[in-house]
């Protein structure tokens, strides 16, 4: 064997033990670091010695999003074991968190320190704590438990802050196109794993993880919420407000009571006694619409022609609909039978306590009110004396405990 594959060889034997050293220390990721397909690199050799020596563009063991890890030999034979191993955990984050989808266009460098400070703060409370020199939120002073998303701005702040000292937050380092989609020149030779692979092998991994919180093991916060969202089943709005709907008019339509407006059907067996009828209220409903700037006119327009559409589903076509405009104030009722006859008025702030309040001083009173919002507003502190289903445009606004939400997806396009 020559001198090159035997490097080659005992660079590849320190890889196979980290990879156990990771799959110990992290059992949860364990299918996951068995996953990773190593590719080696053409080394970079000494020029006096000829040996390969520690390239440091490869100190972090890059990967792409096929699941390739690239191996500098001279790297891997100067780093340790463990540390190669917390390398490969750290770059199962970059891949099972699909940072590269994640990562925006511009600001690759950023990004990747972003995403590694998501990463890291979850190895960090496993107490797998990273090489010198790498992004540590816990060391920066930042809050734990945060996306990338997050952490960018923050990290935009504390480079401009550092960097007038002539520091930088941490040393470059560079994940791959795992970390940030952008491909580099040295990958696409080692095949790896396609789109339906990947998906089942991270599927895999979020239930595996699920497993072991069921049976009472450790697993770090951000891993547990990973794998929640990993697999959690997508509902479409539509079909969660139609039930919420239906569930709140069938509560109005059971009250059935007595009413003298029509005589009852038994009238004639005791023509001596005025006796009433037994009557079922066809339940009211009316709608508030949050008409401020934050919200634009052709998605509202859109979610009130959607709503038209379940309501005449549920509760039957032709019914007369209440429509009330609030933006820091209510506007008029608008008494319509198509969504087309709406007419969307307001703008600036919003309080939909005026709307609410407004909805249900309408007399009949509405057994149901719907609002369609984004959430930005505060609301009235107690239930309101109607039911009320509340439809939270984008994933930003919230809604009062005591209401029904639906969340409606703020790109939704379908």
């Amino acid at each position: 064997m020559s001198e090159g594959a035997d490097l080659v060889g005992q660079a590849m034997a320190r890889f196979a033990a980290a990879r156990l050293w990771a799959a110990h220390r992290a059992p949860y990721l364990a299918t996951a670091v068995f996953a990773l397909n190593p590719v080696v690199l053409e080394p970079y050799l000494d020029d006096r010695t000829g040996r390969p020596v520690p390239d440091v563009e490869f100190r972090a063991f890059p990967a792409d999003t096929r699941w390739n890890v690239h191996v500098d030999t001279g790297t891997a034979l100067a780093t340790p074991v463990e540390e190669i191993g917390w390398w490969l955990l750290h770059q199962v984050g970059h891949l099972v968190r699909a940072h590269a989808e994640r990562s925006p266009a511009a600001e690759a460098h950023r990004w990747n320190q972003a995403a590694d400070a998501e990463i890291n703060d979850d190895l960090e409370a496993e107490g797998l704590l990273g090489p010198a020199g790498v992004i540590s939120p816990a060391a920066l002073g930042l809050p734990p438990n945060r996306m990338a998303e997050e952490y960018v701005p923050m990290l935009d702040v504390l480079a401009e802050a550092v960097g007038k000292g002539g520091r930088e937050l941490s040393e470059a380092v560079d994940c791959g196109s795992a970390a940030d989609g952008v491909t580099r020149g040295y990958e696409g030779s080692g095949g790896g794993l396609g789109d339906l692979d990947r998906e089942l092998l991270e599927r895999s991994v979020a239930a595996g993880i699920q497993e072991r919180i069921g049976a009472r093991s450790e697993v770090p916060s951000g891993w547990r919420r990973w794998a929640e969202e990993r697999l959690r089943p997508e509902v479409d709005w539509r079909a969660r407000l139609r039930a919420v709907i239906r569930r709140g008019l069938s509560s109005a339509a059971g009250r059935v009571d007595f009413s003298y407006r029509r005589p009852s059907r038994r009238a004639g067996a005791h023509p001596e006694i005025v006796a009433p009828a037994m009557v079922s209220p066809v339940p009211g409903v009316a709608v508030v619409v949050d008409t401020s700037g934050s919200v634009t006119e052709p998605r509202l327009d859109r979610l009130v022609t959607e709503l038209t559409g379940i309501l005449n589903g549920v509760a039957g076509r032709n019914r007369r609909l209440r429509v009330i405009c609030c933006d820091v104030a209510a506007h008029p009722v608008q008494e319509v039978r198509r969504a087309a006859d709406v007419r969307l008025v307001g703008g600036g702030g919003t309080d939909m306590r005026a709307g609410l309040a407004a909805a249900t001083a309408l007399r009949p009173r509405p057994d149901l009110v719907i609002v369609l919002t984004d959430g930005q507003t505060p609301w009235p502190e107690r239930r309101v004396a109607a039911d009320v289903v509340v439809c939270l445009i984008g994933e930003d606004g919230h809604a009062p405990e005591w209401a029904a939400t639906v969340r409606v997806p703020k790109e939704d396009r379908s």
